[in-house]
């Protein structure tokens, strides 16, 4: 229930603060709902950056054909929420999901497992992206969805920090970090 109400909150303060950004200096942010979703992931890198993979080879992809088949209009925005998908999907099976492993400090007879959560945020985000990878470019994407997803973040912590402060004690739980993961894994 809490995840329901935070994230509808930040769809609609990233819908707000993505109209402003393109009103004030023209830049998009990849899609109006994605700042909203990735301003909850902020503190998962990782799922950012294979969010942000996924949406570039989307738009590789899609350029690629483009470059032999007639791609424009509809056709193309389906064409790259449907590799959006397909390739967020291809990346969470390759190398995301979820990485667990016995803990070494458990104190009772219960083996508790620790875990490493590496997945693309949503399905439709990477495809989302990529459509504006392809309207204003690369960089100018990336700008204004670093620039809109902090903004998000930042007024989730001034208005609402105790649901926050919840969500991401609920995503923490039990969640391993890196060097945790890397260490159990070259052991």
């Amino acid at each position: 229930m809490i995840l329901l109400n935070l994230l509808a909150v930040s769809i609609g303060i990233g819908l707000l603060v993505t109209l402003l950004l393109v009103e004030v200096f023209g830049l998009a942010a990849g899609g109006l709902v994605v700042p909203g979703y990735v301003a909850l992931k902020l503190l998962q890198p990782w799922s950012v950056a294979m969010t942000l993979l996924a949406a570039y080879l989307t738009f590789i992809v899609v350029r690629t054909l483009s470059s032999f088949m007639v791609v424009y209009g509809r056709r193309k925005t389906a064409l790259m929420i449907l590799f959006g998908y397909l390739s967020g999907s291809l990346i969470d099976l390759s190398m995301g999901g979820v990485l667990s492993f016995p803990s070494t400090d458990t104190g009772g007879s219960a083996t508790q497992f620790t875990y490493f959560e590496m997945s693309v945020i949503g399905y439709i985000i990477p495809g989302l992206i990529a459509i504006w990878f392809e309207r204003q470019g690369v960089v100018k994407t990336l700008v204004g969805l670093i620039v809109s997803a902090v903004l998000v973040r930042l007024i989730l912590v001034l208005i609402m920090p105790e649901i926050l402060m919840t969500y991401e004690a609920e995503q923490a739980l039990n969640r391993a970090d890196l060097t945790t993961v890397l260490q159990e894994f070259f052991e």
